[in-house]
């Protein structure tokens, strides 16, 4: 366990034997940075969007989590431009396509991570809440054979607000049947931890790579782990502390 106080561990016991009596129901993960390594295939995409248009500054981490079509008015009005909602909406899909045909290649599944989700599929409820396309997701769903594994798949289209915004969790809960408190959230972005924590989700666990452990502890992660293979001994230590502690 990562955080720079040194009290992570207590933070969660603490949060787990409050709102989850010993034991969560549900993982929910974000899909980029978290199950797959998409980060450098979706700056890279982006990159070249905006390239006609004179930006060569783009920084990708500024906008983990947001929908594609916000980030393209948002870079292009920083910018200057006045973009129409026809041009945000061809810029978008070309960048969708452009990052899809990368990681169609390249498949950058996170190591461990089908072995993980499977495990983890014996003890909870997974579900897949991502501000990805529907084509993004179905692309890891099908190239990696999982989507068994989720008994909630939502992405950016099935929701009116980003993240930051609450909805995709909250909806999330609901397609599960479970109570925020009882739902450990996986992010890697600083967005997404925003979210998960606005929608009162028990626990909140950071990945780092886009983020730094210390940037996401401060977004509000309970606890930060290198990667997701880290994941099930992350949540059995937690667990057991909880317990022992509460026993």
């Amino acid at each position: 366990m990562y955080n720079d106080d040194g009290n992570v561990a207590t933070s969660i016991q603490r949060r787990l034997m409050s709102a989850t009596q010993h034991q969560a129901s549900a993982v929910v993960f974000d899909l980029d940075g978290v199950l797959i390594d998409s980060t450098p295939f979706h700056s890279r995409a982006f990159e070249e969007v905006f390239r006609p248009f004179g930006i060569r500054d783009f920084d990708y981490r500024q906008y983990a989590g947001w929908k594609t079509a916000n980030v393209i008015e948002n870079v292009l009005r920083r910018a200057g431009q006045e973009p129409a909602a026809q041009l945000i909406s061809e810029l978008a899909a070309a960048k969708s396509r452009l990052a899809r045909e990368n990681l169609i290649a390249a498949n950058p599944v996170a190591p461990d991570c089908i072995p993980v989700l499977e495990r983890l599929a014996r003890e909870y409820s997974l579900a897949l809440s991502s501000s990805g396309s529907r084509a993004s997701i179905d692309l890891f769903l099908s190239s990696n054979g999982c989507a068994h594994l989720f008994q909630s798949i939502l992405c950016g289209d099935d929701v009116s607000f980003a993240k930051p915004h609450p909805e995709i969790y909250r909806r999330t809960f609901a397609a599960l049947n479970v109570t925020p408190g009882a739902a450990v959230v996986v992010e890697d972005a600083i967005a997404g931890i925003q979210a998960a924590r606005a929608a009162g989700a028990g626990v909140v666990i950071g990945v780092e790579g886009t983020f730094s452990a210390s940037q996401l502890s401060g977004a509000g992660a309970d606890g930060v782990i290198p990667g997701v293979r880290d994941l099930p001994g992350f949540l059995f230590d937690a667990y057991a502390s909880a317990v022992s502690t509460k026993n």
